[in-house]
């Protein structure tokens, strides 16, 4: 059973074509799908949400195709999705894993929450490893206190090690990861489990959100933690993208854990963006979903913070080297492409002329689009395609931009000092690049201020990226890969 449940959006509307066709037409964003009556008589009766096993049987087609086919709908803009329900009764035994350092008062509150939690007792154990701590009595103390049952190492040997050495011991089907710095809501676990009565699904990670709510920093946490993957449910299998979930919140069927041979021990950070990549390749769902919430007590103080951005940033090269399929990747339309192109261009050169010359092709595209849209004899708001239109354009230009400001906005302010014009463009990317995520995230403080810490956290990132390259002898995780779309 895929328990998945699709809804079509509410701005999409279907109209009778030529013969046997349908038109679905979704205004925002502008896309025109041609379909046949059958399959437009079974997206109609997802106004109100459908399952796939209800596709499945009106359809008489396999879930997974059903899935496919749902899916490449939601990538379109025509349909959303949520987690269906399923069995009550279904509650697979799971094992709590928690790895930890001198970390008995976090541990105290994890453990805590973990003892509140709303699913059955007797279908879950707890195991802490404490991973060579300098003061073990406090940890020994604060595990026996809940009751819970510890393993010790006795040197330190990393989360990786902690955490395969508690799944060796396990009796759980399902190993469910938490670090001992983050606090479960009640629900974790009975929002979570329901995604493996899927067979195909591997791992399910829920969303982790910042636990303190006082300083800028906290709050800048709250709006750009790299822990939390957003607010919309997303499967991934096999395939190029670099998705991932984090281990601070991970869930893993134990067997396919077993079968890859777990996390790998020599890699201090990104293990957990490896063992996602590998357990996809074989072939397993990866789900995130935006519910089973924990919440993480990230680092304090701003140098902290930044330390642990740059190594996070260490992790790419050697993570490119066991994964080359994995890179970074554009889907690029000519339109847009030319757009960026020459507003760069003209930036770097300072050139007013090309600055002008950067609406062409958004004018271009526009005009193509309503000639396209009448020759079909579909009746659209001028409006809404000349919004669409320069909507796909901005998108492209924050994509590019960002990707500036994330690896090369220090080489950019180095080459600033001899060429006037790649400052103009450093700055232009930073500016544009900030502004929208500031907008799109909303953080609860001034923009001048995110501006701040958004600058220094890309900067400490990069830094990493530079450094890890250079320990590996190889800049080849900076190579993206382009990919034609039109």
């Amino acid at each position: 059973m895929i328990p998945l449940e699709y809804l079509l959006r509410d701005e999409v509307r279907l109209e009778p074509a030529a013969g046997d066709a349908w038109r679905l037409i979704c205004e925002s964003p502008l896309t025109v799908l041609t379909v046949n009556s059958a399959a437009a008589r079974l997206l109609e009766s997802a106004r109100r949400g459908i399952t796939v096993s209800a596709l499945s049987t009106a359809g008489n087609m396999d879930e997974e195709r059903v899935f496919a086919f749902c899916e490449r709908l939601r990538s379109l803009g025509i349909l959303d999705v949520r987690r269906a329900s399923v069995d009550p009764g279904f509650a697979p035994r799971v094992t709590v894993i928690v790895p930890t350092r001198d970390r008995a008062t976090e541990l105290d509150e994890c453990l805590g929450a973990l003892g509140r939690l709303d699913y059955p007792r007797d279908r879950a154990e707890v195991i802490v490893v404490d991973d060579g701590s300098d003061d073990p009595g406090a940890v020994a103390r604060t595990v026996a206190r809940h009751g819970r049952r510890l393993i010790v190492n006795h040197q330190n040997r990393g989360p990786s090690y902690s955490r395969n050495r508690a799944a060796r011991e396990a009796t759980g089907e399902i190993l469910a990861f938490i670090d001992s710095d983050c606090v479960a809501g009640p629900s974790w676990l009975r929002e979570l489990t329901p995604y493996f009565s899927w067979a195909r699904v591997g791992a399910v990670g829920g969303r982790t959100v910042g636990y303190f709510d006082e300083s800028n920093l906290d709050r800048y946490e709250e709006a750009a933690s790299p822990l939390d993957m957003g607010k919309h449910l997303v499967v991934e299998a096999q395939g190029p993208s670099t998705f991932y979930v984090p281990t601070c919140n991970l869930l893993v069927r134990r067997s396919t854990y077993e079968e890859m041979g777990g996390l790998r021990e020599d890699l201090l950070v990104g293990e957990d963006v490896d063992l996602c990549w590998r357990l996809r390749g074989g072939g397993a769902y990866l789900v995130y979903a935006p519910e089973g919430v924990v919440r993480h007590k990230h680092r304090a103080h701003l140098m902290a913070m930044l330390r642990r951005r740059a190594e996070y940033g260490t992790s790419e090269a050697p993570l490119h080297a066991l994964h080359r399929d994995k890179r970074k990747r554009f889907a690029v339309a000519p339109a847009p492409l030319a757009t960026v192109a020459l507003l760069s261009v003209a930036l770097l050169l300072r050139d007013p002329r090309l600055l002008g010359a950067s609406a062409v092709p958004s004018l271009w595209d526009g005009a193509r689009r309503s000639s396209r849209l009448r020759r079909a004899g579909i009746t659209m708001p001028v409006r809404t395609v000349w919004t669409s239109t320069l909507r796909g354009h901005l998108s492209a230009l924050y994509f590019v931009y960002f990707h500036l400001v994330r690896y090369y906005l220090g080489p950019l302010a180095a080459a600033g000092l001899f060429a006037p014009g790649a400052r103009w463009l450093g700055a232009a990317a930073v500016l544009y690049a900030a502004g929208v995520d500031y907008g799109t995230r909303r953080p609860r403080m001034s923009y001048p201020v995110y501006l701040g810490f958004y600058v220094a956290e890309h900067m400490a990132y990069q830094t990493g990226v530079i450094e890890g390259c250079v320990k590996a002898g190889t800049f080849r995780s900076y190579l993206p890969t382009v990919r034609s779309h039109v």
